[in-house]
């Protein structure tokens, strides 16, 4: 027995994979998702408020995706400090990692 047919029709198979084929397809405009990091600054906290002078809370975005880019080497596409948390929640574009030159 080849398998049950649910609808009879010909070439069934064939057009079943065909449709399989479609849903598996990405399209070409398709972005991942931005990939959402943490950056805990236990032991840096001192160090970056005597660095720049204030609060990590008073700097301003493009001094705490700096900050990312010179721990982790990876640059940002947002960043944020949350004191509560003595880190830094940011977002990189995860093409960033394998396309940089």
């Amino acid at each position: 027995m080849e398998g049950v047919k649910m609808w009879s029709i010909p070439n069934e198979d064939e057009y079943w994979e065909r449709r399989r084929e479609e849903y598996e397809r990405v399209p070409k405009d398709w972005k991942p998702e931005p990939e959402r990091q943490i950056l805990s600054l236990d032991d840096e906290l001192d160090d970056l408020e005597k660095e720049y002078g204030c609060k990590l809370e008073d700097l301003n975005e493009p001094d705490i995706e700096e900050i990312v880019f010179r721990i982790r080497g990876e640059y940002p596409m947002s960043a944020e400090y949350d004191p509560a948390f003595i880190a830094i929640f940011y977002k990189v574009d995860p093409d960033w990692r394998y396309n940089i030159w």
